[in-house]
């Protein structure tokens, strides 16, 4: 069968402006947001569930708009997502068919073999299921242009990814492309004489125009990075986050790394190199940096947690994470002694059981624990999202 789709462009347009208004995606984000809705959608046959299996951020070039202009098109390459209808519907896939606004282009295997999907169907004892891989979809310059002349300019700035061991750290309009240093890099440019070369079309922008804005930067904001200065085997996953930062304070002060990655922790509130941490703000503090992405909560209570609290919550992976002091373990006084030390353990019980009826892990820490970041680490690796 042919899985047809027959959506139009003024509502493509529709959606991808709309998806473009978002303050802190890419252009690469949105436009692939609008075409995972309306793969969802088929006109062809009734789909019951869709799963998507395409993670944007391992092709996502972070370029403007105009950017993409420029070179002509913009390239999703292996989006893929999986169909799956009634048992008694037919999903015998064998082509694709989508609007010509946006194109899938052929794949070259060489010999002459082209390719512009691969589709695998199956029949399972309750549904039926194809799963598809589209092999280079484009969103080709028409497209483009007709959305930067009715894109609403944005105000704020992302970061580019400027890739590893660049530090002069740049900030852009995602339409236009215009790139800028935060004004606290002006001392450190100034100083740097190590020549590094410049790999990317927003550092050079900025550095040809001197382009500077005031407090643009995740310390001047205080706000989470999720840049990758490096990768954590060759730093801790803070100077993974924070390089840029410990770098151009290393060369605006003059002072050893190390010197300068405590300053950048001092000013992000988590332990300096090597310290004990002491209490659960500092915990928090580095879950924090951790999982900039995510919304992460302190002292949450879900609806249904029956008026308890998690020490810190990530709604959006099930997740809760306790730090748990003496008073869980043994009686204090201070809580209320062995009475006090009962009624914790009944609590902790029963957050427990109603996080599982829930769905929702708990991740736990202990007062007799040293708490250092690669602990933390170690723990909550499953839910850490791995760097590319």
């Amino acid at each position: 069968m042919e899985l047809r789709y027959e959506f139009s462009e003024d509502d493509f347009l529709a959606l991808c402006l709309k998806n473009l208004e978002r303050k802190k995606t890419t252009i690469f984000e949105d436009l692939y947001e609008t075409l995972r809705y309306f793969l969802s959608t088929p006109d062809s046959v009734v789909i019951t569930d869709v799963r998507h299996r395409f993670y944007p951020e391992y092709y996502d070039d972070h370029l403007s708009l105009k950017e993409y202009i420029d070179k002509g098109q913009m390239i999703l390459p292996y989006v893929e997502f999986d169909l799956s209808s009634d048992k008694n519907i037919d999903l015998e896939v064998t082509d694709i068919n989508i609007p010509p606004f946006v194109k899938l282009n052929n794949f070259q295997y060489g010999e002459g073999i082209t390719q512009s999907y691969k589709i695998k169907n199956t029949k399972l004892k309750t549904k039926n299921k194809s799963s598809i891989r589209l092999l280079s979809v484009e969103m080709p310059l028409t497209l483009l242009e007709k959305l930067y002349s009715r894109m609403t300019p944005p105000v704020e700035l992302l970061p580019s990814k400027l890739g590893v061991w660049e530090w002069r750290q740049t900030f852009y309009n995602k339409m236009t492309g215009e790139s800028f240093f935060c004004s606290c890099f002006k001392d450190a440019l100034a100083k740097d004489d190590m020549g590094l070369s410049i790999r990317h079309a927003h550092l050079t922008n900025a550095l040809e125009n001197y382009s500077f804005k005031e407090s643009i930067c995740h310390i001047c904001t205080k706000t989470n990075s999720d840049l990758m200065y490096c990768h954590k085997m060759y730093g801790s996953a803070f100077k993974a986050r924070y390089g840029a930062y410990i770098t151009k304070q290393a060369i605006q002060e003059g002072i050893d790394e190390r010197d300068a990655e405590n300053h950048i922790r001092e000013l992000k509130g988590v332990a300096k190199i090597g310290e004990r941490w002491v209490n659960e703000t500092l915990l928090f503090n580095y879950i924090n940096l951790l999982f900039p992405q995510f919304t992460v909560q302190r002292e949450a209570s879900p609806s249904w947690l029956n008026k308890q609290r998690f020490d810190v919550y990530i709604p959006e992976l099930n997740l809760a994470i306790e730090y748990q002091g003496q008073q869980h373990y043994v009686a204090v006084d201070l809580f209320g002694g062995e009475e006090g030390l009962k009624r914790t353990k009944q609590r902790d019980k029963e957050k427990l059981q109603l996080s599982k009826i829930n769905g929702v892990d708990i991740v736990y820490f202990s007062y007799k624990e040293n708490l250092t970041e690669k602990l933390v680490q170690n723990r909550l690796k499953n839910y850490l999202k791995e760097d590319v």
